[in-house]
């Protein structure tokens, strides 16, 4: 199988992961887990081994700089030590306790390895636990803590991943090295972060079409990554710190056609990351429970996922309730300024601790050889226990969520709505309060204006009754129906526009672009929630 028909191969997978993912109500993570484990039992499957280097150079600017693009700076503020404490402190709590557990159960595997292990499997992954929880409701602070922890967690995990790499390719390892080296490669990471960021917050607006401007944000996290990198900092800080500053900047000064167009391309492009990562790895496993059937037996391999899968659980659920309480008893400020959250949303918190392609692209990033060409040790059971990592802690939190969120009446607060209301009452009252100077400008139609103006102050009185619990807005409902009308009337538009192109009197060129003034016009039509 060549690699064209292997990159249809995995296409066709997603296309049909995709398509039947409604049904199930499952993350898309999970299924297409489930499907690379499917295909791993397929007889004559290819063995593809992909370069490790590759791996993170390909694969992870794009998640890393996704994820700290669309990350909110004052939630991030405002959550700051709930988001180190799991971001940090609970990522090498779980690699201490993912080590000592297989020290224990594999005593002749060495220490480095274990930490290895540790710093895999560490790093949650927001995408598919706030894919779940968002549509169940939950309170908005504990969706910011989720999102702001998987941001930091996969820089600490990352680094930490790379210093253990390391220490088994040289066989040195000294703590007090390794801590100091951490806060100069992180150091030096944001550094190179915030230049590359910045170099390219420069070059945007000199960039005219919207399709370069979408390829420097690509070119901007993977220079971010390959720079630091070159200069022996850490290239996923550096990629962190520059999408951070991408985010902050480029939404307010980008066209409209930018933000619809460059967003729909990093959707795409993150979900086919995902998705290539996942179903990579069945081609993969083949030869991994080959290589593993042949050291251990199978009662074995799965008494030591068993194990480790209870170490990542039962540190995340230790360490949430600890490091809720603990500064909180010792220091009384902190507990004046933040009083400690329910025991039922902390359990909540310490339950959904899903991983997914973080952990996924480092097990595939392993090294396939040390330097004097030995085998890198113990590779197969790490990939294996990685995979039985992911695959149970997206399996169990996905089936049980659903169920354990209303048992622990936990519900979705109106802080969000509220925002958003607030937020559309300023920008209308900004329109109304722009009428009067409109007026006066020349090519201004006054009844145009008198139509726009009288159409805004009943969007204001919807708003602002709709922001009482107890009040109600029959304007509400007008609003609604008038936006199902237009709705309705572009339907009828494209088919008549279809007709045109069908019969030849129009041109492609001519149909498509009409077709897609349509399409942003139904687009704003969206529903607003109030």
């Amino acid at each position: 199988m060549h690699g064209i028909e292997i990159a249809l191969v995995l296409l066709a997978v997603t296309t049909a992961v995709i398509t039947i993912a409604p049904w199930f109500k499952l993350p898309v993570e999970l299924l297409l887990l489930l499907g690379s484990l499917c295909m791993s039992l397929i007889p004559g499957l290819p063995r593809i081994v992909l370069d490790p280097e590759i791996v993170f150079l390909v694969f992870m600017p794009p998640i890393l700089f996704g994820a700290a693009y669309f990350t909110s700076w004052r939630d991030f503020k405002a959550n700051k030590r709930p988001i180190s404490l799991l971001a940090v402190g609970l990522v090498l709590f779980t690699m201490v306790c993912v080590a000592a557990v297989m020290r224990h159960f594999v005593p002749e595997m060495p220490w480095p390895v274990v930490f290895l292990l540790g710093a895999m499997v560490a790093p949650p992954d927001a995408s598919a636990a706030t894919a779940i929880i968002k549509k169940l409701g939950v309170p908005r602070r504990l969706v910011t803590v989720l999102e702001g922890e998987s941001l930091v967690n996969d820089a600490t995990a990352l680094v930490a991943y790379k210093f253990a790499v390391a220490a088994i390719v040289t066989g040195v390892f000294s703590l007090p090295w390794a801590m100091g080296k951490f806060l100069l490669v992180a150091g030096g990471g944001v550094a190179v972060g915030g230049i590359v960021g910045a170099v390219g917050i420069w070059l945007y607006p000199k960039i005219r079409e919207t399709a370069g401007q979408t390829l420097l944000s690509f070119l901007v996290a993977f220079s971010a990554y390959t720079l630091a990198e070159s200069v022996s900092v850490s290239g996923v800080i550096s990629t962190v710190a520059a999408g951070l500053i991408f985010g902050r900047w480029i939404p307010a000064t980008a066209t409209a056609e930018l933000r619809i167009e460059a967003k729909a391309v990093w959707d795409l492009i993150l979900f086919l990351i995902n998705a290539f990562v996942f179903t990579l790895i069945g081609f993969q496993l083949p030869l991994v429970f080959s290589n593993l059937s042949q050291e251990r037996s199978w009662p074995e391999l799965f008494g030591l996922a068993a194990a480790v899968n209870a170490a990542v659980v039962l540190s995340r659920l230790a360490w949430v309730f600890s490091a809720a309480y603990l500064p909180r008893l010792l220091f009384p400020s902190i507990r004046k300024k933040d009083p400690a959250p329910s025991v039922k949303l902390l359990a909540a918190l310490g339950w959904i601790g899903m991983r997914g392609i973080v952990t996924l692209a480092a097990a595939l990033a392993l090294p396939l050889v040390l330097p004097n060409g030995a085998p890198f040790p113990h590779r197969d059971l790490l990939i294996f226990l990685a995979y039985t990592v992911i695959l149970t802690t997206l399996l169990l939190p996905s089936l049980t969520l659903p169920f354990l969120l209303p048992w622990l009446g936990i519900h979705a607060d109106e802080e969000h709505l509220r925002e958003e209301t607030h937020a559309r009452i300023e920008a209308v009252k900004s329109v109304l309060g722009a009428a009067e100077t409109l007026q006066k400008q020349p090519g201004i139609h006054k009844p145009h204006l008198d139509a726009l103006v009288e159409r805004y102050q009943r969007r204001l009185q919807t708003l602002e009754s709709n922001l009482s619990d107890a009040a109600y807005s029959p304007l509400f409902d007008e609003d609604a129906k008038m936006r199902r009308l237009l709705r309705e009337v572009i339907r009828h538009e494209r088919q008549t526009l279809v007709l045109e192109r069908d019969s030849g009197h129009i041109h492609n060129d001519v149909f498509h672009q009409l077709f897609r003034e349509l399409d942003l016009e139904e687009m704003r039509l969206r529903t607003p929630r109030l």
